[in-house]
């Protein structure tokens, strides 16, 4: 396996944008596990993994087993850096959408042996990350045909769980993002609960452990699926908002994704 970080220029975000690859290779350590799909020699099946909240491209292969979890899967990893952008358009004409549906699946094809089939391309993510994942999933089916979201946070415009108008890091950032400080102004192309309606839809993993404080979002939106008849998976055990449960989960989304 090969990890590479660096940076492509965007024209959607107008500037430069870090981000990193795992990437499997033609010659593997006495200590990778043994695996057919490690042997393949591409074009690789590909999972794009977004990272959370305050997070950046690194997180992912600081704080879990991806590494290993791209190799025992023989898959390539894009792992870009979202800063605190939850991976959606802005009004400000940053496009984190379309960065992440379009230009970064374009430019990291064209550098990579990536495959550009629909059924081997998917997208994952933790926490802000974890809603990026289903954003940006659902709004690119023709792109991504599976989505994997943990400890997710799930943006609606009917939003119980959650009060906008109050003032914190948090809540000033999707205010910006929203262009207003009521969900009600949420608009479509970011309302989770509108995309999962449409078609065709990328296959879906949800995860969230039972202690972490986002539990009540995956909860509402695991019924709302369940009262649509959209099939899903639906993981839940004991965990907090944490790499730990994260790191168990990731190794279990990606055998579902490379499963035929």
């Amino acid at each position: 396996m090969a990890t590479f970080t660096g940076t492509m220029q965007s024209k959607e975000l107008m500037r430069k944008v870090t981000f990193s690859a795992i990437l499997p290779s033609s010659t593997k350590s006495i200590y990778d596990p043994q695996s057919e799909a490690y042997a393949t020699q591409g074009p690789f099946k590909t999972l794009y993994l977004l990272h959370g909240w305050d997070g950046n491209h690194d997180d992912w292969i600081q704080n879990s087993r991806i590494v290993e979890v791209a190799t025992k899967f023989g898959i390539a990893v894009i792992l870009p850096s979202g800063e605190n952008s939850f991976y959606a358009d802005h009004p400000s004409g940053e496009n984190y959408g379309k960065f992440i549906g379009g230009e970064l699946i374009n430019e990291t094809r064209h550098l990579f042996n990536l495959s550009s089939k629909r059924e081997e391309t998917y997208i994952g993510g933790l926490s802000m990350g974890g809603y990026g994942a289903l954003r940006n999933g659902l709004a690119y089916p023709e792109t991504f045909s599976k989505i994997a979201a943990f400890s997710s946070r799930v943006l609606k415009a009917d939003e119980p769980l959650h009060d906008l108008s109050t003032t914190d890091r948090l809540n000033s950032k999707l205010q910006s993002i929203i262009g207003s400080n009521s969900y009600k102004d949420l608009k479509p192309e970011m309302d989770i609960y509108k995309l999962v309606l449409g078609q065709p839809r990328p296959e879906l993993y949800i995860a969230c452990g039972t202690e972490d404080f986002i539990y009540e979002d995956s909860q509402a939106l695991h019924r709302y699926l369940n009262e649509n008849e959209i099939d899903h998976i639906y993981k839940t055990s004991a965990g907090g908002h944490e790499w730990d449960f994260w790191d168990h989960y990731i190794e279990q989304a990606a055998q579902w994704m490379v499963e035929e």
